[in-house]
């Protein structure tokens, strides 16, 4: 196992009810997604969506680092990014549709923590 990865005892429980971690970070972690993509998605009704002008809103304002790298600055990456995203054509991203581009981030972050290579094939 690595140095980076420490084992932990499997939580037995809820979040809450003692029997695991104190903290539920990846619980807040995930609110704390939901949270963003609200505060960048209109709420018109019942519309719950990005634009691509949302989604390049997000992006430059919370992931500059992942941005920054891999030619990701060019200014045609996020136009693609979000057609790739968008798998109803509709050219708006719902949640769901955002989740492909979080997980982008996600594995971005966690190649970082790795100090991998950020721009080729995943190793994992």
């Amino acid at each position: 196992m690595s140095s980076l990865h420490k084992q932990s005892p499997e939580p037995q429980g809820l979040c809450g009810t003692g029997d695991c971690m104190p903290v539920c970070t990846l619980e807040k972690a995930l609110k704390h997604i939901v949270e963003t993509y609200h505060h960048y998605a209109p709420r018109e009704g019942k519309d719950d969506f990005l634009s691509l002008k949302d989604l390049t809103e997000l992006l430059k304002c919370q992931a500059p680092t992942f941005l920054a790298a891999c030619n990701r600055s060019n200014p045609n990456y996020i136009p693609q990014l979000f057609k790739q995203a968008d798998i109803n054509g509709d050219r708006n991203l719902t949640f769901e549709e955002s989740i492909r581009v979080f997980a982008l981030l996600a594995d971005d972050a966690h190649r970082i923590s790795h100090n991998e290579d950020r721009c080729g094939p995943d190793k994992d």
